[in-house]
């Protein structure tokens, strides 16, 4: 999930050239519940800034209520500044944009292994 439509088109383009599936890029907060329920993924990959109502972190807080599928937080905002409130969403990993692909694909790939 993804405020910036660029940065989102990039990073879709990224994980399709690696080989996943991305099924839907979701920038507005109050939407990712939805989305998810529909596609149900192995991972998600959500940044802390959406549009709407609930940002990351709270709709991070709606699949975990329900799911333990991973949930990569994928932000430019320090992890110090939020890290009390990702702790209770129980995140699988923080990565601070901009992000290095090689790492990601490792996290993404170790998350999927992690939650089989």
């Amino acid at each position: 999930m993804e405020d910036e439509p660029i940065l989102a088109l990039e990073l879709k383009e990224d994980l399709q050239d690696l080989g996943y599936s991305v099924f839907d890029v979701v920038a507005d907060g109050d939407m990712v519940l939805p989305a998810f329920l529909r596609n149900r993924p192995d991972v998600v990959l959500m940044d802390i800034k959406l549009h709407g109502f609930r940002d990351g972190i709270d709709s991070a807080s709606q699949i975990r209520g329900f799911y333990k599928t991973p949930i990569v937080y994928l932000s430019s905002f320090p992890e110090v500044d939020v890290g009390e409130r990702l702790s209770k969403t129980k995140p699988y990993v923080y990565i601070q944009k901009p992000y290095e692909l090689p790492k990601l694909q490792a996290i993404i790939s170790q998350a999927i292994q992690g939650s089989a």
